[in-house]
């Protein structure tokens, strides 16, 4: 009896042992370790090319269109890169103006987009207001509040007026171009003709 007793005892010792050890080492082989990379932030973490993307209105109206040859984002950035982009708004499915450039950032924080490389704004002929047009090298909007400004030197045209300034600041909702520097222009008195 002496000998069953012991072998009685030590199965059950050997099984719990041999149970543990091979819980132990499943539980080590099944950990997966994660290693976190930092990406180079001068290598885009994001590219997209030939993008279209729209926005309407609550009465299905188109509200805003961007078109672009590409666009890219950075590592730890939430602005995004634009190349050649053309950005159109619209009221009630009509277009009011349109901005395009070689380039430009978005910056999603505060809806502004800094436009550079040849720019042209276009204001399109609408409730009496003439079309009018403003070439320059960079151009600041804020698509929320549909205000642009630079500090750059302009060239512009309204109607069948047309100059030249060293900055300019334009209010979409009034209508007003402002010019804070000296303005060499032709105007004509579109009333008289």
């Amino acid at each position: 009896m002496k000998i069953r007793w012991r072998y009685g005892i030590a199965f059950p010792l050997i099984l719990a042992v041999a149970l543990g050890s091979l819980s132990a080492w499943l539980g080590r082989i099944s950990e997966v370790e994660i290693e976190e990379v930092r990406l180079n932030p001068d290598e885009p973490q994001y590219t997209m090319d030939g993008i279209d993307g729209r926005t309407f209105d609550t009465q299905g109206y188109l509200k805003e269109h961007l078109g672009a040859k590409g666009a890219k984002q950075y590592p730890e950035s939430s602005d995004i890169y634009f190349d050649s982009p053309r950005l159109k708004f619209y009221r009630n499915g009509a277009l009011l103006y349109e901005v395009g450039s070689g380039g430009a950032v978005y910056h999603t924080g505060n809806k502004q987009v800094s436009f550079q490389k040849n720019v042209v704004l276009a204001q399109t002929p609408e409730g009496g207001r003439q079309p009018g047009t403003v070439e320059t090298d960079e151009l600041h909007v804020d698509t929320e509040s549909q205000y642009a400004r630079t500090d750059a030197p302009v060239r512009f045209r309204y109607g069948a007026s047309y100059g030249r300034a060293d900055g300019m600041e334009y209010d979409r909702r009034t209508g007003l171009l402002n010019f804070p520097s000296k303005v060499k222009a032709t105007i004509y008195d579109t009333k008289n003709r």
